[in-house]
């Protein structure tokens, strides 16, 4: 991709979505709240971050009653602590490569929150 502010920006999007909340944070704290793509895309990562921090914990808690259940179980970690990245990784290559995700119950929750008008 050229390095256009319009590529600066979806890279930015992109990054807020895999490393949700703290790049939404930046993005809603800084100059960049006023762009009307940014701000709705770091709403909308704003608004997936609780979900994603309970998924994370919850993923925790399984690994903890593996590794007391059975050792051989914990061999299944790898692959579950990437389960609550992915679906921020997928939008975040959607917007990277041009596309618009729109979450269906994220994108409306964000538009309410974070009003871009």
């Amino acid at each position: 991709m050229a390095d256009t502010p319009e590529s600066q920006h979806r890279l930015i999007a992109a990054i807020g979505y895999a490393f949700t909340p703290i790049v939404s944070i930046i993005v809603l704290t800084s100059d960049l709240k006023h762009d009307r793509f940014m701000k709705r895309h770091a709403g909308q990562a704003m608004v997936w971050a609780p979900v994603f921090l309970l998924a994370f914990v919850l993923v925790v808690v399984a690994a903890i009653w593996m590794l007391r259940t059975d050792l051989l179980l914990l061999c299944l970690f790898p692959i579950l602590f990437h389960l609550p990245f992915l679906p921020g990784v997928i939008w975040g290559w959607r917007v990277y490569r041009g596309g618009d995700p729109r979450p269906p119950v994220i994108a409306p929750l964000a538009a309410r929150l974070f009003p871009t008008d």
